[in-house]
């Protein structure tokens, strides 16, 4: 990478002009001295002490003045010139009193540093000044859009700026929304803070707002809510847009870094997660990286993260032949040196499993695998144990076989008190987990327990957008009904800091924030397509499906919870027996699952998950219309 200064014509003429500030500031300096008028034996003195100014230009390439692209002048820039100035001033007058001593006007040695230093800030901020004033639009014409700005922080004041030198389109940004009283009335960059989200109907209607864009950073899902709520009841319908921050900007492709549609993750109320990066790159770089069920949500974005981590080799397991070719395909785009191994198998198959540890022998293996939906489960029993509890087993046991480093198993708030069959076969896989655990000596057994995925395939969202767009109806199941929420990023990232803590023998819970009503999430989709419930868009209830609870839990008694370490991660002190036969137990309720009738296999994982208590439908009445409003 070079280091050297390329000397433009441009950056020559800064230096030049650098030159000439420094020596006329000097004049200056002696003619505000002597009041504009300086004797004969003065003027000597200036010119004799001239050359000690050389040390200012020195001390200017010495400080990376030149270094800098002058019209995104900052307060780094500011910081460098303080210190140029400083240093060239202290070295030139210590030259000039040792040789002059009390002959020479100690009053210049002040004002000259003071003058020199105004005159070259003006110069570089001045540059900024003329480029942003020469790239704002003069006039609006008819095809600009009003815009006005919710959020009157540091993310707000950046996309006016970005706004003000925006061309095409053209935007007008009429002013500022803001919650922090202490704003209000305030100004930034000429553009008002109006007020709170109280005004915000009242200023749509006074500016006749075209686009109104949220810019704040975090927690920014209240936020968005109201704003949803505002717009509703206000006869002006502005198009509605929100800023990505700066952890999204540093992701998304550089189309995706301006304003965009408001999306359902935006809807929940939720801090940035803060990552150890090194810590988890101690646990994956250089390993054979091990992903059961790499084609499905979570597996595929574990896929996709962990290759961030440079492991020597990551193998995708996968049953469905469609998805691990999709995984797979884009993951091989992205790799290196042929790291991508894909194997289509069934993680019930002891020989395939067997064979896939013997061959690759996996440090770290990431179990995903498993099928999830509830409602599928409760008729399908013995494939949900086949899957969910015998596959758990059998590449744990694999992976204790062979001694890989650490095995994650991912879970589900489901576990907690299951009312399924999904949520007691994942209740026993976890008990798997733990058991191996309480055998093993060498590798480390853990699980990481949470909520629902945000988009999922298959999740509640995907059916709600698929019918918004079909015209309707949305079927919630119930009006009471909530769920935890995380986006799959924001949930792969806190699994892979989960597998760089682990000791062995925890079970981690993501902290999931505050449960979503799904009535409340269906009305903000509707909402956010730009249509109203009930009236374009019915609302029809359904009634809770065999197997499903109004509300799910993380954790069965939250003061067994210890603190991880980590913000968003807790560990459960857990209470589970052991086993002291766990093969003979996994005999028995695989003949258990070889039964024709379903109902022997439900008392068997009574027996194994004692807090399994089956749950049946429940009815409810129509939607009335406070519900609907």
């Amino acid at each position: 990478m070079p280091t050297h200064i390329r000397y433009t014509p441009r950056r020559l003429g800064v230096i030049l002009f650098d030159i000439a500030t420094v020596f006329g500031t000097y004049f200056l300096a002696f003619l505000l001295r002597f009041d504009f008028n300086i004797e004969l034996a003065n003027w000597e003195l200036v010119w004799q002490t001239v050359p000690f100014l050389i040390t200012y230009i020195i001390a200017f390439h010495a400080f990376s003045l030149y270094r800098g692209i002058y019209y995104f002048s900052s307060f780094a820039d500011l910081l460098n010139i303080t210190k140029a100035v400083t240093a060239s001033g202290i070295l030139t007058a210590t030259a000039i009193l040792f040789i002059k001593q009390a002959q020479f006007p100690r009053a210049v040695l002040l004002l000259h540093p003071i003058l020199a230093f105004l005159g070259v800030c003006g110069t570089r901020f001045g540059i900024r000044l003329i480029k942003t004033y020469l790239s704002m639009p003069r006039t609006y014409s008819g095809k600009h859009r009003n815009v006005l700005l919710v959020g009157a922080g540091e993310l707000g004041e950046s996309l006016l700026r970005q706004m003000l030198k925006t061309k095409e389109p053209c935007y007008n940004v009429v002013g500022f929304i803001d919650d922090d009283m202490s704003k209000w009335g305030m100004r930034i960059h000429g553009r008002p803070v109006f007020g709170g989200t109280r005004v915000l109907c009242r200023i749509l209607e006074m500016h006749q707002i075209h686009e109104v864009v949220i810019a704040i950073a975090s927690r920014r899902g209240e936020i968005v809510r109201t704003i949803i709520d505002a717009l509703r009841n206000s006869s002006s319908k502005p198009e509605l847009k929100i800023a990505p921050g700066l952890d999204e900007m540093l992701k998304a492709p550089l189309a995706e870094r301006s304003p965009r549609q408001v999306r359902p993750a935006d809807l929940l109320n939720r801090d940035i997660v803060k990552l150890d990066l090194a810590k988890i790159s101690e646990s994956l770089a250089n390993k054979v990286v091990l992903v059961t069920g790499a084609g499905g949500t979570i597996g595929s974005e574990l896929s996709r993260q962990v290759l961030q981590y440079n492991p020597s080799r990551l193998v995708l397991v996968e049953s469905h032949a469609t998805s691990l070719f999709y995984i797979e395909s884009e993951l091989q785009e992205r790799a290196v040196d042929h790291k991508i191994v894909s194997v289509l198998g069934d993680i019930r198959d002891q020989v395939m499993v067997d064979r896939l540890f013997s061959q690759y022998k996996p440090t770290v293996v990431l179990h995903a695998a498993a099928h999830k939906h509830v409602h599928q489960l409760e008729f399908n029993v013995q494939e949900g144990v086949g899957n969910n509890i015998l596959g758990t087993y059998y590449v744990a046991r694999a992976a204790q076989k062979y001694e890989a480093e650490a095995f994650l198993l991912v879970s589900t708030d489901k576990a907690v008190k299951p009312s399924s069959v999904m949520g007691a076969t994942k209740r026993v896989a976890e008990l798997i987990v733990k058991n191996f655990s309480r055998l093993s000596t060498k590798t480390r057994f853990v699980t990481v327990r949470f909520g629902n995925v945000l988009g999922s395939s298959g999740s509640v969202l995907e059916i709600f957008q698929r019918q918004i767009s079909a015209g309707g109806p949305i079927t919630v199941t119930h009006p009471d009904v909530k769920r935890y929420f995380m986006t799959v990023e924001e949930s792969v990232q806190l699994i892979l800091q989960a597998i760089s803590m682990a000791k062995g023998g925890e079970i981690f819970i993501l902290k999931m924030g505050t449960p979503v009503k799904i009535l409340d999430m269906a009305k903000n989709l509707i909402l956010l397509s730009g249509l109203e419930p009930a009236r374009d868009i019915e609302i029809r209830f359904t009634g809770l499906k065999q197997g499903e609870k109004l509300d799910e839990d993380l954790m069965e008694d939250p003061s067994i919870c210890d603190d991880s370490g980590h913000p968003s991660i807790m560990i459960l002190r857990s209470d589970s027996p052991a086993v002291s036969d766990m093969e003979s137990w996994i005999i028995d309720i695989g003949m258990a699952s070889r039964h024709p009738d379903p109902k022997v296999l439900v008392e068997k994982l009574k027996e194994l998950a004692p807090s399994f208590a089956p749950a049946a439908a429940h009815q409810v009445q129509p939607l009335t219309k406070a519900q609907t409003s």
